[in-house]
């Protein structure tokens, strides 16, 4: 084929790339519609795989790669369930099926995974969260531990897992750092109780117990961490989000069973934002309800659907210090992005 001949197809097969904020989104032809989203918010991007972050290389590169032999697929995501927002703006994803964590870093076209060492694998990792130091940790249900990594990604130890007496964990799940007072806070579903930790990994208290009065729990799944130190706890088989001090003492909670907005059936993640919004993933109805510190519902977004602004089965919610919303959209394999306008009524409390 001629250079000219190249040329034109290289410019045929050149790749449009929009770009909002600095987030690229996916192909303009493989996208449907944004769904109607509440005045309060925009749709900003998603992430499925390492094509969002890194463009794809050209027609010689990929025909090189297949002569020599070299495999040309991009990592995808299976199963995202925890998702965070470390201090260099890279994404975290806590890929439960894959068994690994995706990390986006959109800023400098970067896309790798973090994987635990063959010897001491990952079998169901849930939630994820970073400290002041930038270490990331990611829960495991399965192994019942903390992975702990560098922010490099190097592989560190875990936290956890069998000692001398029992395992400190029976089913850990949601997790969340107070990086100012040095605290990892990890709900533990099956023990039905939050098990607060010092950044040695050492047990300072446990507080909840199974039951459905205040302070107690059914099944809880994520947990947030506020300004003050205290903690927002998805209690998700009752159907509420409590909000206890950071010793577990009760201070106030809201939710109820249903199917409507505003009512909780299969709630899962929560997250908070500097405007002192609350943020809950309501898998069972495919929606986001966000919430004032007094428990009052503000707007919601999603319904089912895999358009954008759409969900299926929607788990683990982050936000970041530029008031976006990251969403785990477990069953469209895939992160949702969403921009909280400046003009959105600020909520109540801190």
């Amino acid at each position: 084929m001629s250079k000219k001949g190249m040329a034109g197809v290289g410019t045929g097969l050149a790749l449009l790339i929009v770009l909002i904020g600095s987030w690229p989104s996916t192909e303009a032809e493989s996208k449907p519609p944004v769904v109607l989203l509440p005045p309060q918010l925009a749709w900003v991007g998603m992430l499925r795989s390492a094509a969002d972050v890194n463009p794809k290389p050209g027609r010689f590169k990929r025909i090189l790669k297949k002569i020599v032999g070299l495999d040309d697929r991009q990592k995808a995501m299976l199963l995202p369930n925890g998702v965070a927002v470390d201090a260099q703006g890279r994404v975290l994803v806590a890929d439960t099926k894959e068994r690994v964590v995706h990390v986006f870093d959109a800023e400098h076209k970067k896309y790798k995974t973090l994987r635990a060492p063959d010897s001491d694998p990952f079998l169901s990792p849930i939630a994820i969260a970073t400290d002041a130091e930038g270490k990331i940790y990611v829960t495991d249900s399965v192994r019942a531990r903390l992975f702990v990594f560098r922010p490099d990604g190097k592989f560190t130890g875990t936290i956890g897992g069998i000692t001398k007496d029992e395992s400190i964990f029976k089913r850990c799940t949601g997790l969340t750092i107070d990086k100012e007072r040095g605290r990892i806070y990890v709900v533990d579903t099956l023990a039905m109780n939050v098990v607060a930790l010092g950044m040695d990994g050492k047990v300072i208290q446990r507080f909840g117990k199974p039951g459905d009065g205040v302070g107690e729990f059914s099944y809880p799944t994520h947990i947030a961490v506020d300004a003050d130190g205290s903690v927002w706890v998805m209690d998700s088989l009752n159907f509420r989000v409590q909000h206890l001090d950071a010793n577990g003492k009760f201070l106030s909670g809201f939710g109820h069973l249903g199917d409507a907005i505003g009512e909780f059936d299969k709630a899962k993640g929560i997250a908070l934002d500097g405007q002192g919004h609350i943020y809950v993933a309501e898998s069972r109805t495919d929606r986001v309800q966000v919430y004032d510190h007094d428990g009052r519902l503000l707007f919601f977004f999603g319904q089912t659907g895999a358009a954008e602004g759409q969900f299926f089965l929607p788990e683990g919610i982050a936000t970041d210090g530029q008031n976006r919303i990251y969403v785990a959209d477990g069953y469209n394999r895939r992160v949702q992005i969403f921009q909280l306008r400046p003009e959105a009524a600020p909520a109540g409390g801190q």
